[in-house]
């Protein structure tokens, strides 16, 4: 589906049976990783985080520069209110320490 789909993403059940199923989260993430950069381009990741809201975020290739994610997500803008409501902020994550 990631290779056909013009937005793949992922809910937080999927993430959950998929993390179960390879044996952890990181094992999860890895996988979604290898599926982005093997298609080039991003894969998304919705949480819920209150009865009325959410959280999306992009595991994107690692080649890919966070002003192409920024771009990237901003032309799926559309698709992403369509599915989840309106979007309230659109920003990066800090980059975690190596």
């Amino acid at each position: 589906m990631a290779s056909v789909a013009p937005l793949f993403l992922i809910g937080v059940r999927a993430l959950g049976d998929l993390a179960a199923e390879l044996g952890s989260m990181d094992a999860a993430a890895s996988f979604l990783l290898e599926i982005a950069e093997a298609n080039n381009r991003p894969i998304a990741v919705n949480v819920e985080t209150g009865p009325d809201t959410s959280s999306t975020a992009f595991l994107a290739p690692r080649s890919w520069t966070p002003e192409r994610l920024q771009g990237w997500a901003a032309g799926h803008h559309a698709e992403l209110e369509a599915e989840f409501g309106q979007i309230m902020r659109v920003g990066t994550m800090p980059a975690e320490p190596a």
